[in-house]
Order: C-alpha cells, then sequence, then structure tokens
C-alpha cells in the first residue's frame, strides 16, 4: 500500500505536468488581425496566405478586408484590427485621431505611378482644377496626393474645392459631373480608364519614394511578441521568391481577387516597386529612406498643429 501511495504521489504530478505540456503545444497561436484593401502590392500578401507562408513561420494571420485605406485607418483606430497594410499617410492620420501608434515592421513597395488623380474630359491639367471640384478621402493618402499635386504645379489649396467622399463613391461622382476629379489606384484606374473617358492629371511618380507601403503592428503587440518582426520578413522574403519562381501561379492568385485581365495587372505593376528582402534595413534603419518620408508626410498631416513629433517612433527597432 504505502508502495502504491508513494507511486501516485509521483505519476498524478508527473501526468499533469504532460498534460499541460500537451495542451499548450496544441493551444493556436494567438489570431493577428491585419486589416488590408485592394491594392496591388499587399495582394502579395493574400499569396503568402494561401501558399502557407505564414503557418510555416509560426504566426496566425488573418487578413480583414476592407474597402478602403481610410476604413483601414478607422478599424485600427477602433482596435479592430492589430495591424495594417497601408502608406505612411494612415498610419500619421492614425496616430493624429486616435493616439495609437502603429510600427512598421515591413516595406511592402512603392508607388512609381500607380497612384494617380484623374480628371474629367475638360480638364487636362493640375492647373485647370482651379475653382473646380476634387473628390477625396478624407483621413488617407488620398489627401496628401492632391496637396503634393497642387504644390508642385503652384496651386492653392483654398483655390480648388475638396470634396469629401468615400472611396466606392469617387468613380460614379466624377462619371456624373458631381465633381471634377478623383484620386485612384488599381485596380479601380484600370477599370475607370478603360471604361470612361478621363485624362489622368498627376501620377506619384511624379513625387517618387513617397508613397511607401507598409504592414504596421499595434506598439503594445510587437512589445509582446518581439519576434514577430523576424517571422514577416521571413514570409515576405518566402513570398517573393515563390512569385519569381512561380509568376504564373502568384499571379492568377492576385487576378482571382481583381475585376481586371492579367495583362492589365502585369500592367500596373511595372507602376509598383516591391521592396525586397536586402533592401529592408535601408527602408527600416534609423533616419532611413521611411522615416525621412514619415517626416515630409508629417508637415502636411500635422500642418495645422504642433508639429513637434518623433517620427521614429512608428518604425519597429529590432535592436
Amino acid at each position: 500500500m504505502r508502495n502504491i501511495i508513494l507511486f501516485l504521489l509521483v505519476a498524478i504530478p508527473l501526468l499533469v505536468l504532460i498534460n499541460l505540456s500537451l495542451q499548450k503545444k496544441n493551444t493556436p497561436q494567438e489570431i493577428l488581425r491585419i486589416g488590408i484593401n485592394q491594392w496591388p502590392g499587399y495582394e502579395f500578401l493574400y499569396v503568402a496566405k494561401k501558399e502557407g507562408f505564414f503557418k510555416e513561420a509560426g504566426l496566425n494571420i488573418e487578413l480583414i478586408e476592407l474597402g478602403s485605406l481610410a476604413e483601414t485607418r478607422r478599424a485600427f483606430e477602433r482596435k479592430k484590427i492589430d495591424g495594417m497594410a497601408v502608406t505612411l499617410v494612415e498610419i500619421l492620420e492614425a496616430y493624429k485621431y486616435s493616439g495609437r501608434i502603429a510600427q512598421i515592421i515591413l516595406v511592402l513597395d512603392y508607388s512609381n505611378g500607380a497612384d494617380v488623380i484623374l480628371g474629367s474630359p475638360l480638364v487636362k491639367s493640375i492647373h485647370d482644377l482651379k475653382g473646380k471640384k476634387i473628390g477625396v478621402e478624407i483621413g488617407s493618402l488620398s489627401l496628401y496626393l492632391v496637396n503634393r499635386a497642387l504644390q508642385l504645379n503652384s496651386v492653392k489649396l483654398s483655390e480648388v474645392e475638396l470634396v469629401p467622399m468615400k472611396y466606392h463613391e469617387v468613380e460614379s461622382s466624377l462619371i456624373t459631373g458631381k465633381i471634377d476629379a478623383i484620386t485612384t489606384h488599381p485596380p479601380s484606374s484600370v477599370a475607370i480608364k478603360k471604361l470612361h473617358r478621363v485624362n489622368k492629371l498627376f501620377d506619384s511618380s511624379e513625387i517618387p519614394g513617397e508613397i511607401i507601403d507598409v504592414v504596421a503592428i499595434d506598439k503594445d503587440i510587437l512589445t509582446r511578441f518581439p519576434e514577430l518582426h523576424t517571422k514577416l520578413q521571413q514570409v515576405w522574403a518566402h513570398t517573393l521568391e515563390y512569385v519569381k519562381t512561380n509568376p504564373e501561379e502568384a499571379y492568377n492568385t492576385l487576378i482571382e481577387r481583381f475585376d481586371i485581365s492579367l495583362n492589365e495587372l502585369k500592367g500596373s505593376m511595372k507602376e509598383i516597386f516591391l521592396i525586397s528582402s536586402d533592401e529592408q534595413m535601408e527602408y527600416l534603419k534609423p533616419n532611413g529612406i521611411t522615416q525621412k518620408s514619415l517626416n515630409k508626410i508629417g508637415n502636411i498631416v500635422f500642418k495645422n498643429s504642433d508639429n513637434n513629433i518623433d517620427y521614429s517612433q512608428f518604425i519597429y527597432n529590432v535592436n
């Protein structure tokens, strides 16, 4: 009896420890919700999801599709998502509106002509917009693009009328004459130019390197999961290698989600430069490309407020 009792005293705690260990191993990893809208550069995250690259890296990523950059930003502000695939503009706007800090851990691409301002048939240049209406999505890249186009063409913001609207409203508003110009990007811009008579007034190639697309995650989450940066960088490297060796399969994944042809998508990608793994450090290092772009964008985002902001806080410190 004494031996049996002794055995139970040793065996039961051991069994409990084994059970807890198995439970921990089988417990699903915390789901990380990343907001995303339709933009060719972001869509490669869907390739990573479909091919299982997130899972291989030990990440449980849920891509939350939203209607626009502004909708993604608002979802982040309201803590409906943990991170977002956006431009630098939305990161600063989210901070301005909510104080929530999204830190950049991956640079996806930069736009070199894909983001455009389109005008009605009677509007042939940015100068023609004086006294005209421009549809913009407030709190997003849209307003920044208009500001830069006007600046470079010596047109004052006061000389145009900005009409706030949701992204899905801009096409119909332009075609019906409610407004005279809009900001847009692929795949929407491809469809608009194909279906309607419009003039391209400005594109992102005129502000090279300013429109950078990134994945940014809530600062507090990154504090709890410092390995997230490295794992997501691994996923991106794996994804770009897959796209290089399996271009047909990768692009077919993209056009499944876009209402444009394969050739139209490839045409759009000529105006979007994906950032390789080797280039990441140049973008994410202190006072690197990304931080300098944040400084420039901040001059517009925080134009009417005290702009004593440390822009390095929006870039994850890997050290």
